[in-house]
């Protein structure tokens, strides 16, 4: 008889079922084990693993306390360097997402708030300025330069 190799599901279910004891308030009251892959979220103290692409993924939100947890299918969108206005290519359609961002954040995020406004970080230094303009120029005819 051959051993079967521990599954991902198994870790992350042991890791949160020791998180909870030495928490003593959290509670996980029902769970599923279906198909899919491993994914990890995190933000402040937690971090959450979990499968994506589960049969019973529904939008309906399980609250407790301070905390909500929606399931659902996660999207994976390829981002492009440059593409400012999000449509999946990086061409002129993209100068005035651009300009905006660069000159207006605010209302850039309101506009486009389907999109990554780090995509007009051509020059790849963490910010949307105006050291960006000749990345952008260089994506934008089709030469768009690595990151450094």
């Amino acid at each position: 008889m051959s051993a079967k190799p521990t599954s991902p599901i198994l870790g992350v279910l042991l890791t949160l079922g020791l998180v909870a004891l030495a928490l003593g308030s959290y509670e996980i009251d029902w769970w599923t084990i279906d198909g899919g892959g491993e994914t990890t979220s995190a933000g402040g103290d937690y971090t959450l693993s979990g499968t994506i692409g589960q049969a019973d993924a529904h939008t309906i939100a399980m609250t407790g306390g301070n905390y909500e947890l929606r399931g659902g299918f996660w999207a994976v969108k390829h981002c492009l360097r440059g593409d400012a206005n999000c449509d999946d290519s990086v061409d002129v359609f993209d100068i005035d997402a651009f300009v905006l961002a660069l000159t207006n954040p605010t209302q850039y995020q309101q506009q486009f708030d389907y999109c990554d406004m780090s995509l007009a970080d051509t020059n790849c230094d963490g910010l949307v300025d105006v050291f960006d303009i000749d990345s952008f120029v260089q994506c934008v005819t089709g030469t768009c330069p690595p990151c450094q």
